[in-house]
Order: structure tokens, then C-alpha cells, then sequence
């Protein structure tokens, strides 16, 4: 079974190289709606997988100890190497030349090794936490809401990349504007139009600016914007403000970020789990057939 774990995840590694050289990073809009609904369904195929062919070769495989160490073994150096690399954008990382550029060092987390490395700890950690599902025993739901909860961050966090959307937009006095605008420059259209109706800047003595905060119209809608304090259009939409006109008195325009985060409540979701579920495991304290086990090594 160690053999071909070692010989499957070796495939694994020189097919993600291979797809990194040839076709550059992974193409993250390939997981946007509905194709992330639909793979939400893969728990449940894994949970189908371990009830009805637990002693298949294939589920052993991914439940064997081996398989513990790749997975995390690879999302480790992938960590590493994102820490070591500096992080740019798509744009900025196809201008990069040489060896760590093709293997797409320069913005990891979207290459074909980071993505292929993730899935294969996303499907070993949803099958020993569907595993501990079917196992009695007083301690499995601990067990389940770390695991579950990590399964849920993860999945969330990079399925969610694919849908989130960052936008900028010029909202000025004169006229409303709907009309944003990507990273990329690209134009979004807002379904409703913004327009600023009053701007306040307050000042430091010398005349730096210490707070401002801008009263903006949404579809005939009064909404106020502050400096890291957004305003939550829906659960998945924030609005931020991020700069003004400087160069008038009274400003004429400006500048709102819109964040959109479709699964960030599903995160957030996953991360509470993992926090009960340590909680339980600290409320708990040590186990008894563990402390009963050193008791007897002692004596």
C-alpha cells in the first residue's frame, strides 16, 4: 500500500508540474457558480466512497498514514514556498522570467501543484473525518467538528477565490455613477448607481487628515462610509472607503472599494467548528484510556 500511495502522489506531482509548464497557472473562473455548487456534492461522494467501498483498495489508499504524510507534506511546502516567494499579481507574475516563474512561484496559490496539492488534502481529510462519522464512540464529534470545520475553511476559502471580486468606483457629487472598474480595468456595472450627496474631512492641527467619512446615495438609498468601517450592501457584498478628491475644498468625488465574498460566511463557519471543537478537547482534558495507558507504563 506505501508503494503505490508513493507511486500515485509521485504521478500526481510531475502531472501538476507538467500542466504548470504548459498551460500556466490554473484557471480559477473554471470553479465559479455553478460549478462550485456542484462540487460541494464531493463530500458527499466521498461519504458514498468510504460506506459502500471501505475495503476498496482505492479508500484504503486514501486513509492510509502515507497518504497523512503527502498531503500535508505537499500543502506545507506549498505554504513554504508562498512565504518565501514574493505573492504578485497575474499580471505581474506573467512578466517574470526563469525556472521559479514557470512553475508559478510568483503567484502559488493559483498554480496547478498548489491546486492539485490542496484537492488531494481536501479529499484525504474529508474521508478520515467521513470515517470517524461511522465510528461510534463518545469523542467522534470533537473529532468531526475539527475536521469537519478545517474541511470547511479550506474548501471556502480557495472555492470562494473564484468568485471573489474586488471593484473600484469613482462615485461623484455632480451625477450618480454605476460604472466600476476591475484590477484589470475591466468595467463592471453596478445594478444600482452611487452618488455622493456630503464629504467631512477632519483635520490635525498641522492639517493632516485624521478622519473622513463620506454620505453617498445608493439608488436614493442613504448610506455612510467611514475609513474601516464598510457597509454590508448583502452577506456577501461590503463597501469600503478608500480615497477622495484632494484637490478641493469640498471634495467632488470619491473612491469606494466593493469586496464580493459569496463564501465567506461558509469560512467563517468552518472556522467557529474548529473553535468549538478545540474548546470540547480542552473542556474534556486529557483521555482516560490514554492516561490509564502511561499509568501502567509507569508502574
Amino acid at each position: 500500500m506505501n508503494l503505490k500511495t508513493n507511486l500515485l502522489f509521485i504521478l500526481l506531482l510531475l502531472l501538476s508540474v507538467a500542466a504548470q509548464c504548459v498551460f500556466g497557472n490554473f484557471p480559477f473562473a473554471f470553479f465559479a457558480f455553478p460549478l462550485d455548487a456542484i462540487l460541494a456534492l464531493w463530500i458527499a461522494l466521498i461519504g458514498y466512497g468510504y460506506k459502500e467501498k471501505r475495503h476498496s483498495e482505492a479508500v484504503r489508499l486514501w486513509l492510509s498514514p502515507q497518504c497523512t504524510c503527502w498531503t500535508l507534506g505537499w500543502f506545507l511546502a506549498g505554504c513554504l514556498v508562498i512565504g518565501l516567494f514574493p505573492q504578485l499579481s497575474a499580471q505581474e507574475a506573467a512578466e517574470k522570467s526563469g525556472l521559479f516563474s514557470r512553475l508559478g512561484c510568483y503567484n502559488f496559490m493559483s498554480s496547478w501543484i498548489f491546486v492539485t496539492g490542496l484537492f488531494g488534502l481536501l479529499t484525504h481529510l474529508g474521508m478520515i473525518t467521513v470515517r470517524r462519522f461511522f465510528t461510534p464512540g463518545r469523542n467522534r464529534w470533537r473529532f468531526m467538528l475539527n475536521h469537519a470545520g478545517l474541511w470547511l475553511a479550506l474548501f471556502a476559502g480557495f472555492m470562494g477565490s473564484a468568485e471573489e471580486q474586488t471593484l473600484r468606483i469613482p462615485v461623484f457629487r455632480a451625477n450618480p455613477n454605476n460604472e466600476a472598474f476591475t484590477s484589470g480595468g475591466n468595467v463592471v456595472y453596478l445594478e444600482k448607481p452611487l452618488q455622493l450627496t456630503n464629504f467631512t474631512v477632519e483635520h490635525y492641527p498641522n492639517g493632516t487628515p485624521r478622519r473622513f467619512f463620506a454620505e453617498v446615495s445608493m439608488d436614493g438609498k442613504p448610506i455612510h462610509l467611514e475609513v474601516n468601517q464598510p457597509y454590508s450592501a448583502s452577506w456577501a457584498e461590503d463597501y469600503y472607503l478608500t480615497s477622495y478628491d484632494v484637490h478641493s475644498a469640498e471634495p467632488e468625488y470619491c473612491v469606494v472599494q466593493i469586496v464580493r465574498e459569496p463564501l465567506k460566511y461558509v469560512m467563517l463557519l468552518g472556522i467557529v467548528m474548529m473553535l468549538c471543537g478545540g474548546l470540547l478537547l480542552f473542556l474534556a482534558g486529557p483521555d482516560k484510556q490514554m492516561s490509564k495507558s502511561v499509568s501502567e507504563l509507569v508502574d
